[in-house]
């Protein structure tokens, strides 16, 4: 679908729908925090996973709208941030302490998902796969938006149409990644008349 899309656009048209910050990523920034607002309400109902799923989904949000550059000086989770003289150690201090508590709210979600995490390796329900989908899902994405970076890295570039087609691979795929975040929220907590067998368990309180 992406390289029919890629396919169908010009390269003025691929400029405009396709930049950093235009309106492909801007739907992909809403759509996370569409994500990140319905799990956490299903996190506040039945607990497991979908604590961890609201907080990647708003991280994922925020990167789409480089938020986590926009107010420091080479990004929160780039070394030189910490490293070099030129950054305040005030803004050093500030940017520590952000990645701090988002690694100790990870760690804390994580722990209290862990029966449901044991859930889908012991028994696999249909969700097991969806889960598995999204991993394979998010490097391939990070190897599609690393691509061009890695030519300007070599003094190279990537002719026109070849980087339109890879700016298109990668924004409209990330515009997918909210979608099956979203399918596999479905499949994790599917209201209990519909639930299968195998399906996982009410997690109602979990995170109490």
């Amino acid at each position: 679908m992406s390289l029919l899309a890629a396919a169908a656009m010009s390269a003025d048209t691929a400029a405009v729908l396709l930049r950093e910050n235009g309106p492909v990523e801007m739907a992909s920034a809403v759509l996370h925090f569409v994500v990140a607002i319905v799990a956490a309400g299903i996190w506040f109902r039945q607990g497991g996973l979908a604590g961890l799923i609201a907080l990647g989904a708003l991280l994922l949000g925020v990167r789409e709208l480089d938020w986590h550059h926009a107010f420091t000086t080479y990004g929160l989770f780039n070394l030189r941030q910490y490293l070099r003289p030129e950054v305040p150690v005030l803004e050093k201090l500030a940017s520590a302490g952000t990645v701090l508590l988002i690694g100790t709210v990870v760690v804390a979600l994580l722990i209290r998902s862990l029966d449901h995490i044991k859930h889908l390796v012991t028994r696999r329900p249909p969700a097991a796969y969806g889960a598995i989908v999204l991993v394979a899902y998010l490097p391939a994405l990070k190897i599609l938006d690393a691509i061009p970076r890695w030519f300007r890295e070599a003094d190279s570039a990537l002719p026109a149409t070849a980087l339109k087609y890879a700016r298109a691979l990668e924004e409209i795929n990330e515009l997918w990644l909210p979608v099956l975040v979203l399918l596999f929220l479905l499949q994790l907590y599917l209201p209990p008349q519909t639930r299968q067998r195998n399906a996982v368990p009410s997690y109602q309180g979990a995170h109490r």
